[in-house]
């Protein structure tokens, strides 16, 4: 969710707006496929736009209480087959607002066709905001994001009638979009299509101040995908230009006040197509693809065109929005340097600190700071991150992901120093039952290691000990016979190509029970760490090979997230096998070092 991480204090004609033109015409009623229709204009439903950062929504009301959202005399439907009606969109926003509070939405309203009228539309939504008092900014003055977050800031292009008129603040009156956008015929300016001055108070309490809200607007729609260009191009350029200045506001006495213009810039990149054989969908394809290589969307390190892509450029509303062209879009907001290498919203570590075997995403951060889910991933992803590697400093890259999961791969990177702390391991316990004096006991008992990755070359090497009063005594000596009696077994340490990545968390000290010769065997008993992973009857210490310790675990290269096999059976080793151990390194491969 992007605007929590644009300044409070930022006025909304300050921001880059990404937009949808006839937002909800995914699914049109007696339609047809994209490719042939001149109705359907978006590919996604509302709630996805938003979870694509999309926080302006041109919507067009028909007939009923509960107005239909239509396209012309084309009524739109939702994602069941069913309608699409106002309260449906408000539905949606309030919805993404209560789960996103921080973000703020802009609705342009307007009346769709004729079966609607201005008091249809008047009082369908005087209803509206008297169900939600709280849910509208309704003041035809332009706000701060801080004023407006949690809000629906309402633009409207509908008439009021009738007797629900009384009682509301109706929002910025855009009635004359229509009839000044015919009359504009240059291309190479944006059309004024309201400059509204007067007094309002400024929040929510206050004394009034005067205030001055200009829209200039770039709506030019019967036009080829091609000749559209020209017009969104310079609209672009007009915008990162425009000046603010004082302007003189008229009290109600006759004297005059001097006020800051803020001004709206609103440029429809949406165009039919329809003279030349085209339609939107056909043309979006054309106007979306030169978004993408604007530079005021993608510098394509340029440097004579960064300076351009540094400044705001305002409401965008484009058909066919996918999350990639959004992101390009409110990514402005967030005050690049010109080198692309730091952002306000996120930066670079000045250290990071892991754990061997988990992903580097999940590292911890000395100064750093990421995004959402963003994070940060290895340059050259062959580099091996293990303990060996510890405090060497590796080239990282920041990779930026929206709500949909997409990732972009950003210019942010740097060389930072990596520690890597052993990975810790528990160790569970197998064969303690049934053992008998005379058998070799040892070779019986074997350890898994809860927490080791599959293809790491790392066992326990054990130790056994007398029993004192429930408690590990003595430790055996090497060949010493085990007669009938309680004994103990534990984990003394690691062994192995892999074992400097490892460190024990306990010893797993669990005792079990040799029976004389020619009885019944022993029974084993967790005590210790390994309590809790005896049966219910006391006996047995079993523990599945495999078991996950429930981290996430993943390649030691980049880091990319995938856990890898946990806690593959280690066969524990006895000090006296450890030259075995030895010899057989020679055979091990796939180890990480």
């Amino acid at each position: 969710m992007w605007m929590k991480y644009v300044d409070d204090n930022k006025f909304l004609d300050e921001l880059s707006i990404p937009g949808t033109h006839d937002s909800g015409t995914c699914s049109v009623d007696n339609d047809t496929e994209p490719q042939s229709s001149q109705v359907k204009c978006q590919q996604d439903y509302i709630p996805t736009q938003l979870l694509e950062g999309i926080r302006y929504f041109d919507i067009r009301l028909g007939k009923g209480d509960d107005p239909g959202i239509d396209h012309g005399i084309f009524y739109l439907l939702k994602k069941d087959g069913n309608y699409l009606h106002l309260s449906d969109v408000i539905g949606y926003f309030k919805t993404f607002l209560n789960e996103n509070p921080s973000e703020a939405l802009i609705m342009l309203a307007s009346r769709g066709n004729d079966e609607a009228t201005d008091e249809s539309i008047t009082t369908a939504f005087a209803k509206v905001m008297a169900d939600n008092p709280n849910l509208f900014y309704t003041s035809s003055r332009v706000p701060t994001l801080h004023e407006v977050r949690g809000k629906i800031v309402l633009l409207r292009r509908f008439r009021l009638a009738g007797n629900s008129v009384s009682g509301h603040t109706w929002g910025l009156d855009l009635t004359e979009w229509d009839d000044k956008i015919k009359t504009h015929s240059d291309s190479t300016t944006m059309c004024l299509v309201q400059d509204a001055r007067g007094f309002e108070a400024a929040g929510e309490t206050g004394d009034k101040e005067p205030y001055c809200t200009k829209v200039y607007a770039q709506d030019k729609y019967k036009l080829t995908g091609t000749d559209k260009l020209s017009w969104v191009d310079n609209a672009l350029k007009e915008t990162t230009g425009r000046t603010r200045n004082k302007v003189d506001v008229v009290d109600d006495g006759g004297a005059k006040v001097q006020a800051q213009e803020r001004c709206w810039s609103i440029n429809y990149t949406s165009c039919t197509g329809l003279s030349h054989g085209g339609n939107p969908f056909t043309s979006a394809r054309v106007v979306n693809e030169h978004l993408y290589k604007s530079p005021y969307i993608n510098p394509s390190g340029n440097e004579e065109t960064k300076s351009d892509y540094l400044k705001h450029i305002g409401i965008i509303a484009s058909d066919f929005v996918d999350a990639a062209l959004a992101r390009s879009i409110y990514q402005r907001n967030y005050n690049y340097d010109t080198k692309h290498t730091q952002s306000a919203s996120y930066y670079l570590p000045t250290r990071m600190r892991m754990t061997y075997g988990d992903s580097l995403s999940d590292a911890s951060l000395q100064d750093g700071k990421t995004v959402g889910e963003g994070h940060f991933r290895l340059v050259d992803s062959s580099n091996v991150l293990n303990v060996a590697a510890s405090g060497r400093a590796f080239a990282i890259e920041y990779v930026d992901v929206d709500a949909l999961g997409n990732e972009t791969v950003t210019e942010l990177r740097g060389s930072v120093p990596i520690d890597i702390d052993p990975r810790a391991l528990t160790p569970h316990f197998e064969g303690l039952e049934g053992l008998k004096a005379g058998e070799d006991v040892r070779a019986k008992i074997a350890a898994s290691l809860e927490g080791k990755l599959e293809t790491d070359a790392c066992t326990a090497q054990l130790e056994f000990a007398h029993d004192a009063d429930g408690a590990p005594g003595t430790a055996m000596v090497e060949g010493e016979a085990f007669t009938a009696g309680t004994y103990w077994v534990r984990a003394k340490g690691l062994l192995g190509d892999a074992a400097q990545n490892y460190t024990l968390a306990s010893d797993g000290a669990a005792s079990f029970t040799v029976a004389a010769s020619g009885s019944a065997g022993g029974n084993g008993s967790g005590t210790g760490s390994n309590a809790g992973s005896a049966d219910k009857n006391g006996k047995g210490n079993k523990r599945d090979q495999g078991k996950s310790s429930g981290g996430k675990l993943a390649n030691t290269g980049d880091g990319s997230g995938v856990a890898a096999g946990l806690a593959a059976a280690a066969v524990a080793t006895t000090v006296a096998g450890a030259a075995m151990l030895a010899s057989d390194r020679d055979n091990t491969e796939d180890v990480n070092e």
